[in-house]
């Protein structure tokens, strides 16, 4: 499975499984994720600790991309 994470247009509410329908944090998509699939960020600012999240997102199997360009 794929999931879109886009911080400007995003919302977690939203299901993350379009760009969209992108969740706006990377975390939220890590909660929806299993091992094996796919993380997608859209270009922007995350407010989040964006590379220990993407660390810890990988620590558990998950695939983190960039689509898009700014």
């Amino acid at each position: 499975m794929t999931w879109y994470v886009n911080p400007k247009t995003g919302m977690d509410s939203n299901d993350g499984r379009s760009p969209s329908s992108a969740f706006k944090t990377l975390m939220h998509a890590v909660g929806a994720a299993k091992p094996g699939d796919t993380v997608l960020l859209a270009p922007g600012a995350y407010d989040q600790d964006l590379p220990q999240q993407v660390s810890a997102a990988r620590a558990v199997n998950l695939t983190i991309g960039v689509v898009g360009a700014e």
